[in-house]
């Protein structure tokens, strides 16, 4: 009998052991070893935007971090809880990158009642940035609605008044690729993936630890169907983007991973003959 139930559970043990390894040999296959692939885990954007060159962003009035709600954003007090400077019709912001693989709160959110945070969920090749950047479609004022590639998110939220009654919330970026040489700066605050600002043949380059992209903020077709008197492509304004990155685990790695959980099982196997 005791023969038996060893048997029984050297072959479970043998089981747990193949199909350990099986994960460790898929994990391994995920990415090709010669991949160059890196993640972004932090840093931040400065943009420069000027106002009054239409009325959807005729004046900057606060400016709000990740923590403020959508309610806080609509009614606290100018300036808001983020600091943000202004020089003449030039409103100079800083917003934070949400690093990869870090879940907001509330996610996804509620659009028209909660704030919509986004994830990071780009993966690139040093290499070939905008090239392995996974494709989002470009319609019309929105971006994404058929096809939703990576992106890098933004945290905070600019609130903007004008000649209309109430204040228009722009912010909760992200960045995605829509064509081989344009990103788009998308918008989620009620209306999701909007296209708040178009950035045409952005410079690109990777140094060490840090990616940088930078380029010209062009007003998108999101701000025109809101606002007849935005002229898309307008230059309104600078985009500089400087992100932490590091290398994602290489599949050897990963594999290690997976021989690590099997050895211990390994060593119950000669008590068993006992």
């Amino acid at each position: 009998m005791k023969s038996q139930i060893n048997s029984a559970a050297k072959t479970k043990l043998r089981n747990r052991v193949v199909n350990i390894l099986g994960s460790a040999v898929l994990a391994g296959s995920v990415l090709p070893a010669s991949a160059d692939l890196y993640q972004v885990t932090g840093g931040s954007v400065s943009m420069t935007i000027t106002e009054g060159l239409a009325s959807s962003v005729d004046n900057f009035d606060a400016y709000f971090d990740a923590t403020a709600t959508r309610a806080q954003t609509l009614s606290d007090p100018a300036p808001g809880n983020a600091p943000f400077a202004v020089n003449g019709a030039t409103v100079t912001v800083v917003d934070p990158i949400r690093p990869y693989g870090v879940v907001p709160s509330p996610y996804p959110g509620t659009p028209g009642s909660t704030r919509s945070p986004q994830m990071t969920t780009l993966e690139f090749d040093s290499n070939d940035v905008l090239g392995s950047w996974s494709l989002s479609n470009d319609s019309f004022g929105f971006v994404g609605n058929t096809t939703l590639g990576e992106q890098i998110a933004l945290t905070s939220m600019q609130r903007w008044t004008g000649p209309f009654s109430g204040a228009l919330l722009y912010g909760d970026f992200g960045l995605r690729r829509v064509s081989a040489t344009e990103l788009a700066l998308t918008s989620n605050i009620d209306f999701l993936n909007a296209d708040f600002a178009d950035i045409v043949n952005p410079t690109i380059s990777v140094t060490d630890d840090t990616l940088t992209i930078s380029g010209d903020l062009l007003m998108g077709n999101g701000l025109y169907l809101l606002d007849p008197s935005v002229v898309p492509g307008t230059d309104f304004g600078t985009f500089t983007m400087t992100a932490g990155i590091a290398a994602v685990p290489e599949p050897s790695a990963l594999a290690l991973l997976g021989l690590g959980a099997v050895v211990p099982l390994l060593r119950r196997i000669p008590r068993l003959n006992r």
